[in-house]
């Protein structure tokens, strides 16, 4: 691959909608155009409409839809389901006469957002293809961006792009780059081992201007990746991987193990244990042990895009696995933590309940199942988690843990009731 000099035809944009770039129409125009790109999650088709009438009908997930005349000017933009009256979104940005636009509708904690690209690049001389990054992903963190030759394997890969400023959208300099197909994988900064996103063949022909737009997948670590070609094309990669943990929670510290298809989950955790996740691909079958024992696999199946965390728990003769779907979202104040309980405790334990600092976290969570993620307010001391049963006066505590603000933390009580231990995991 021959990537070309740079070219700072666009500074870096923090924050805003994309309404403005070089070699833009004139503005003498009284009407823009205005496509709409659908990468959300779970809308499989959306309206537009512009000051309230529909002016693009049923744009179906994945796809982009033609161009659409609103006037210039401030311009009132909302996003309903197909042939809904409720809004999802609302917008009003300014449109200049003349220009192109996209209004590229994703989707975050169920929530849909949106930004508005502008597609009025100047285009670059013969033999050179351009490209930027534009990043949705806000809850994923911070992150590398690999661009290279398909063949380039991800650990000889170099000079990543850092997206590293925590603030989104952010948009990277349009670079310059030899026409031909790229691999772009998106990667947690400075880890090349914690991969959220392969795009295999991104392809570029001659003076075509092209933006990878990364926007959160269903758990909010992984990414999906949409290719926006100005004034042309769209196409969209979805995550088809899970990041899946074990948590081993039988009782009689047997030793469990798991793979996802060939995927190594783990080989052999004595337990009780609470895992890090593992990279595999959502098509993956499930295979789980204990004490060499064969286990059935949970009935529910693995979610592309998505944290997930693997539950093994019961009685070492007949233990039983579930998938439980994490959230991994930071939470919205950075001064709280975000915590939620899992109980895989054996022998009539009844449900938990979990407080943290006398902040209540947890209530009725029955052996097998895991509560929702709550904030509460963190502390830069050990925290004091308290976890009681409906059928015991016994508290079980941990106030050894220091819950970094900010962070996103998952409390296992596992093992057999008589002596039920508590593991405390991280998002990572």
């Amino acid at each position: 691959m021959k990537k070309l000099k740079l070219w700072c035809m666009v500074g870096l944009a923090a924050a805003g909608l994309a309404l403005s770039g070089c070699g833009s129409g004139s503005g003498s125009s009284s009407s823009a155009s205005l496509r709409v790109a659908n990468a959300t999650l779970t809308h499989p088709s959306l309206d537009l409409l512009v000051n309230t009438s529909v002016a693009v009908s049923a744009t179906t997930a994945d796809t982009v839809s033609a161009y659409t005349a609103p006037a210039s000017g401030s311009t009132t933009l909302q996003l309903n389901d197909a042939g809904a009256g409720t809004a999802l979104t609302t917008i009003v940005p300014t449109l200049a006469g003349g220009n192109h636009y996209t209004l590229f509708a994703y989707e975050s904690a169920s929530t849909v957002k949106t930004v508005v690209l502008n597609e009025d690049q100047t285009a670059p001389a013969s033999g050179v293809a351009e490209l930027r990054i534009y990043n949705v992903a806000g809850d994923a963190g911070k992150l590398d961006v690999y661009i290279t030759d398909p063949s380039v394997d991800l650990a000889s890969a170099s000079s990543p792009i850092s997206l590293t400023t925590g603030n989104v959208p952010f948009s990277t300099v349009y670079a310059a780059y030899s026409p031909g197909t790229y691999r772009v994988r998106v990667t947690g900064y400075g880890n090349k081992s914690d991969l959220r996103l392969d795009m295999p063949a991104v392809t570029l022909t001659n003076q075509q201007i092209g933006t990878v737009v990364l926007s959160p997948a269903s758990g909010g670590v992984l990414l999906n990746g949409s290719l926006l070609i100005q004034q042309a094309t769209y196409s969209a990669t979805r995550n088809t991987n899970v990041r899946l943990r074990l948590a081993a929670a039988v009782s009689g510290s047997a030793a469990v193990s798991a793979l996802a298809g060939s995927t190594v989950v783990t080989a052999g955790s004595l337990a009780p244990a609470f895992g890090f996740y593992t990279l595999v691909p959502a098509s993956s079958t499930l295979n789980i042990s204990v004490n060499s024992a064969s286990v059935g696999a949970p009935a529910a199946a693995l979610i592309a895009g998505s944290d997930m965390t693997l539950l093994v728990y019961g009685n070492v003769g007949s233990p039983v696995a579930s998938l439980l779907t994490d959230d991994n979202r930071p939470p919205g104040d950075a001064t709280t933590v975000k915590l939620r309980l899992i109980n895989g405790v054996t022998g009539g334990v009844g449900a938990l309940t979990l407080t943290a600092n006398n902040a209540l976290v947890a209530t009725g969570v029955a052996a097998g199942q895991a509560s929702s993620s709550v904030s509460v307010p963190g502390s830069t001391t050990a925290m004091s988690l308290i976890v009681t049963s409906s059928t015991s006066s016994t508290q079980y505590s941990n106030i050894n843990n220091i819950l970094t603000p900010g962070g996103v933390y998952t409390v296992l009580m596992g093992g057999d009731m008589a002596a039920p231990q508590f593991l405390i995991r991280s998002t990572q």
